[in-house]
C-alpha cells in the first residue's frame, strides 16, 4: 500500500491492527503515537502517525472512515471480524477447510469484514491452495503481499501457489523475495 493512499477500513480497531501489522524498511514494527480526525472534501480521514519500535523512523497512515464515521453502533466491527478469524484458524486446525474458507472470505469481505486484512487474505489463500484452486489462491496471497510486502511467509506461500499453478518464473521471483526479506530481517522476529 502506499503511504498517501487511503486505507479503507470498517472500524477503528482495525487501524490499530493495520498499523501494527506493518513493517517498517529495518524489520521493525510501528506503533501509534498520534491520532487526528479530518474531515476532507473525500469524506473523513483519520490519520495515524506511528513510529518504527527498532529505528525510530516515524510513517503517516491515512485511513477512510466512511463507512462507519458517525455510526456508533459499528465502532466495535472489528471484534466481530476478530472472532469469525480465529474462528476459522480452529476450522483450520481442525482440517474443516470448507468451515475455515466461508468464515475466511466473511472476514475480508468488503462489507462484512475488513478487506485489507492481510493475514485472513494469507491464510485463506493458503486454505483454498489446500483444496487444489492455485489460481484462486495467488490472487489471495499476492492481495496480502500488496498489503504487507515485507513478510517473508508471505512472499513464500505465494512462491508455493504459484509453483502449483505452473508459473514458474513467478514463483521463483517470490521464493527469492521471500528469502531475501528472511536474510534481511533475520533474528527480528
Amino acid at each position: 500500500m502506499n503511504e498517501t493512499e487511503r486505507i479503507v477500513t470498517n472500524s477503528p480497531s482495525f487501524e490499530y491492527v493495520y498499523v501494527a501489522n506493518q513493517r517498517c524498511a529495518c524489520g521493525g514494527t510501528f506503533a501509534t503515537v498520534r491520532q487526528e480526525l479530518t474531515l476532507t472534501p473525500e469524506g473523513p480521514l483519520d490519520r495515524i502517525t506511528a513510529r518504527c519500535t527498532a529505528c525510530g523512523a516515524e510513517r503517516v497512515f491515512d485511513f477512510d472512515i466512511g463507512s462507519f464515521f458517525g455510526q456508533f453502533e459499528r465502532y466495535a466491527h472489528f471484534f466481530d471480524v476478530d472472532r469469525r478469524f480465529k474462528e476459522a484458524m480452529e476450522q483450520v486446525r481442525a482440517g474443516a477447510l470448507p468451515d475455515a474458507e466461508a468464515l475466511l472470505a466473511s472476514v475480508v469481505d468488503a462489507a462484512e469484514g475488513e478487506p485489507l486484512f492481510a493475514w485472513a487474505h494469507f491464510h485463506l489463500g493458503r486454505v483454498v491452495l489446500e483444496q487444489g484452486r492455485a489460481e484462486e489462491a495467488i490472487a489471495h496471497l499476492a492481495r496480502a503481499a500488496a498489503i504487507q510486502p515485507l513478510e517473508a511467509d508471505i512472499h513464500a506461500a505465494l512462491a508455493h501457489a504459484c509453483q502449483m499453478a505452473g508459473r514458474e518464473a513467478e514463483a521463483l521471483q517470490h521464493a527469492q523475495e521471500s528469502e531475501t526479506l528472511r536474510a534481511r530481517f533475520e533474528g527480528q522476529d
